[in-house]
């Protein structure tokens, strides 16, 4: 069993740091010592971090495991002019380390550096195992997380505490449902949606579960687990006559246990013993009773008593708990949640009681209307990716220093730290490196200049053209003002409804847009030209990529608005060719995918169908990674394509004859004069989604990729695609 943490000793904290180097490092590792330098019991302090790089190597000193980390990160950017991402997990270190002396200690100005969203242990990290978890791991400490969200194997703890209140084994499976689906489960918004959950998971995961948290605590983390916002499976309530309501979300609907009932406590109480026998505890609790769910009061008071009884789980089993809240719902049910009820909610807490996240405090921030959480610590927190949706995006001025204004407003003074929340990550790198400087210094003044230092670090060079590249790039798409990136026609549902443009998924992207703006044509002839041979397959490459993609997004928009347009003008010529061209751009769009591993449909399903034990599993974990993709829920599902993905694979066998059909629909129409028949289309593309979702890989790893290489791929592709540059 995983035991409640204490700050470590300087031994064992000082070991993890040095296990971190290691792997990160391999042999040259034993060019650098990790000194940690614990603050000890009591009041957490500030973290901090030092580097000495003299004659006999690098000291890498600072108040934690984390700390250590980053003063790596540090050294490496700053000294070395290379660095770790997510998608470059390799530094290229020079034959001689720099020698740099002292350099002035950096200490953190904030407590949290939060990092997750529930969401994310369903778009990204459902079926990773520990090797990818120990690589994500290291990167959180490279870039200075302090408190991670930790839902990894909570299911365990679920399951005893169902079966301990009566429930059948099977019935409480079959309530935890489909492994991609747990974290909504965990939010109060579904249950029982394909699974059941087999008991290998659960005994696997517990087991990754404590694994995680193990090494998270070694290096300093103090990980958020789970609390009780009073979802329960109706066969517990209605088996002991509890009280309770039923909340609807999008296609699904729970039950929710009245808090002044007993079996509220009664059982999470029961939950939260289960869990910190399992795993431990940091204290940190996440619990949302109404994350999108309008909620079942409208007098303050009893929302008062909701808040208590949540909290009033967390301290009968911790008289330490803190809940981790966030904020999204003053915000998405703002109609609901006014100043009287949501200073109600806040105010049955004690302030020392909560920590309330600001989930997309750079968008629509919600700390400036609630008095800054009357006066609750909270966290500025960037949400930057709604499940995983395709496009470069970002707000990199935004993200640089709007946690210091909020800090040095007066509503915002309880600021205690900034943090990642994206619903699935993967994408747009540089927001993420930017934060994590954020994270240690407060605020960065000159995001241009940073980004000079971004690109050397990155490429090992910083050209002319790879310096401008940067800085349209910084003035288009990461100068966003809108919620997304522009959305992708390719992604979008074909209709043969009004004017014959795609349906929108219901996530907050911008609308598609048939213009690629200039900026971003000109960033693409630039880092065109910069690519070598040698750079295809790294960093240079994955952008080269991600600005190619993002241009035919762009080009797929227009013509599928061309094709639309000659349609209802029943102009078959216009149409066959508009089409025609718009098929070739998803086809172009899947080869170009194909040469990055980021963004392999095989690799996903792999990933699923590697947990399985038997083939029936392999099958349900994979029709989980294919449901959640696509369909989402049910067959007529309102959340259709929310994590719609440009990956290849994905784009070649889903999207790519989605849109076949729209073109062979629309095709007979013409040639036959007859309407467009829009019910029979939409039944037709529901099975045929369905069969995709039905369908099986086997695949227990990802093929051999005989993709060719990004740089060859894009060359191959610019004559087709020329468009105006600034």
């Amino acid at each position: 069993m995983t035991a409640p943490q204490e700050p470590d000793t300087a031994g064992q904290a000082g070991q993890a740091a040095g296990q971190l180097l290691r792997r990160l490092l391999a042999d040259r590792a034993a060019e650098f010592t990790a000194d940690v330098v614990p603050a000890g019991h009591g009041t957490p302090a500030p973290d901090w971090y030092e580097v000495d790089a003299g004659p006999g190597g690098v000291v890498l000193r600072g108040s934690s495991g984390v700390a250590v980390a980053s003063a790596l990160r540090w050294y490496l950017r700053t000294a070395c002019g290379t660095q770790i991402t997510w998608d470059a997990p390799v530094p290229r270190l020079p034959d001689r380390l720099p020698r740099t002396g002292t350099a002035a200690r950096t200490t953190s100005p904030y407590l949290h550096r939060y990092h997750f969203n529930v969401c994310t242990f369903g778009y990204t990290t459902a079926f990773w195992d520990w090797a990818r978890w120990e690589r994500h791991i290291d990167w959180m400490a490279l870039h200075g997380v302090s408190t991670p969200l930790a839902m990894t194997g909570l299911e365990a703890a679920w399951q005893r505490a169902l079966l301990s209140a009566g429930l059948d084994d099977e019935t409480a499976r079959s309530f935890l449902g489909g492994p991609a689906y747990l974290p909504w489960n965990w939010l109060a918004s579904l249950d029982g949606w394909a699974g059941p959950l087999p008991q290998s998971w659960i005994d696997g995961h517990a087991d990754l579960g404590r694994r995680i948290l193990d090494r998270e605590r070694a290096l300093g983390m103090r990980p958020v687990l789970q609390g009780f916002s009073g979802h329960a499976p109706r066969e517990l309530i209605a088996d002991r006559g509890a009280r309770s309501t039923t909340l609807p979300w999008w296609d699904f609907e729970v039950a929710m246990l009245d808090p002044r009932d007993p079996l509220f406590e009664e059982f999470g109480t029961a939950l939260l013993t289960e869990q910190t026998r399992l795993f431990g505890t940091d204290h940190l609790y996440a619990a949302d009773p109404f994350i999108e769910t309008t909620p079942p009061v409208s007098d303050p008071a009893d929302l008062a008593r909701v808040a208590r009884a949540v909290h009033g789980v967390m301290t009968a089993v911790d008289d330490r708990a803190t809940w981790v809240l966030q904020a999204w719902p003053f915000s998405y049910r703002s109609r609901y949640w006014t100043p009287e009820r949501t200073r109600a909610f806040l105010d049955a807490i004690p302030d020392d009681g909560m920590l309330v996240l600001d989930l997309w405090a750079e968008h629509r921030p919600v700390w400036q209307r609630t008095d800054g959480y009357r006066g609750k610590p909270w966290v500025w927190c960037m949400l930057h990716s709604l499940g995983g949706r395709p496009g470069l995006y970002g707000k990199l001025d935004e993200i640089a220093t709007g946690a210091a204004r909020a800090r040095a407003d007066a509503h915002g003074g309880s600021l205690s730290g900034v943090g990642a929340s994206m619903e699935a990550f993967g994408g747009d790198p540089v927001l993420y490196e930017l934060l994590a400087d954020v994270a240690w210094q407060g605020a960065i003044d000159d995001v241009r200049a940073w980004l000079d230092t971004w690109t050397r670090a990155r490429y090992g060079r910083a050209t002319p053209g790879l310096l401008r590249a940067w800085e349209l790039l910084h003035d288009s798409v990461y100068a966003a003002e809108g919620p997304g990136p522009s959305g992708s026609v390719i992604v979008g549902r074909p209709t043969l409804e009004g004017d014959l443009r795609h349906e929108l998924p219901v996530h907050l992207a911008d609308p598609p847009s048939p213009d690629v703006p200039p900026g971003l044509a000109e960033a693409w002839t630039l880092l065109a030209g910069e690519t070598t041979s040698e750079d295809s397959a790294g960093p240079l490459g994955r952008d080269l990529c991600d600005v190619t993609a993002q241009v035919l997004t762009h080009v797929a928009c227009a013509r599928q608005w061309r094709a639309a347009d000659a349609a209802l003008a029943r102009d078959a010529d216009g149409f066959h060719r508009a089409v025609g061209e718009l098929l070739d751009t998803i086809e172009d769009l899947d080869e170009l995918l194909a040469t990055r591993p980021e963004y392999r449909l095989d690799a996903w399903l792999a990933d699923a169908r590697g947990w399985a034990t038997t083939p029936a599993e392999a099958d349900l974990y994979e029709g989980n990674a294919r449901r959640l993709l696509t369909l989402w829920g049910h067959t007529r599902s309102k959340l259709h394509d929310y994590s719609g993905r440009h990956w290849a694979g994905l784009v070649g066998t889903f999207y790519l004859p989605r849109w076949r059909s729209w073109y062979e629909h629309i095709a007979r129409a013409l040639e036959t004069g007859s309407p467009y028949g829009a019910e029979e289309f939409e039944a037709a593309l529901l099975a045929q989604e369905e069969r995709w979702v039905a369908g099986r890989s086997g695949a227990t790893a990802p093929g051999t990729d005989t993709a060719g290489a990004t740089l060859d791929v894009v060359r191959t592709l610019m004559p087709r695609y020329r468009v105006r540059q600034g």
